[in-house]
């Protein structure tokens, strides 16, 4: 499986990009990601990772595995979520639900800046709540698009034309269990205030 001239994996570029972030099935890197997936997945059990490959939802990524106490080896970084981070997660995961349920014509959930202010408005019932994370929106969909579940598809001068799609990645990062545990925080948070 080595190259024998160089001692290095036919599929160490699919490694690196991986150990870098996900891997999309538009990635010049899809095919043959799938062609060595045995390989790959064999590489990477060797140090604790798991290979997750959805190749239906069209996405690859790694996760690390947990030990009996909880611990990881500590290769991928864990980011904590701000409250407001955590929310535009929730309200991604769910309206990702609700597309797949109600459009089953079109295979990518694609949004504009308009309709996720609009979304983030229905959730609110105190305006200086709402008012706040308006304000920070911006910031916050660049973080939507750093942890990957957005990919920006058009800029344009007016912002609320903006349009991203909603990556199907978000659903194995968060997953239903995830899901619910988020929105438990979100309650206990809610009623702090």
């Amino acid at each position: 499986m080595e190259n024998t001239d160089t001692g290095i994996l036919p599929y160490a570029s699919v490694i690196v990009k991986l150990l870098q972030g996900a891997v999309y099935y538009e990635d010049k890197l899809w095919n043959e990601l799938i062609l060595n997936q045995i390989q790959i997945d064999r590489f990477f059990r060797q140090i604790g990772i798991e290979l997750i490959v959805e190749e239906e939802d069209g996405y690859a990524f790694l996760r690390q595995k947990e030990d009996e106490e909880g611990k990881t080896i500590g290769l991928i970084r864990r980011m904590p979520l701000t409250y407001e981070q955590t929310l535009l997660c929730v309200l991604l995961r769910e309206w990702m639900d609700e597309f797949e349920i109600t459009d089953t014509e079109t295979r990518n959930l694609y949004i504009t800046h308009k309709q996720f202010r609009e979304r983030i408005e229905m959730f609110f019932k105190e305006k200086s709540n709402q008012a706040k994370l308006l304000r920070n929106l911006d910031t916050l969909i660049k973080d939507m698009l750093n942890l990957d579940f957005l990919k920006k598809i058009e800029e344009t001068p007016y912002p609320d034309e903006r349009k991203y799609e909603v990556r199907r990645i978000i659903k194995s990062k968060i997953t239903a269990d995830k899901l619910f545990e988020f929105k438990q925080k979100l309650t206990d948070y809610e009623s702090k205030l």
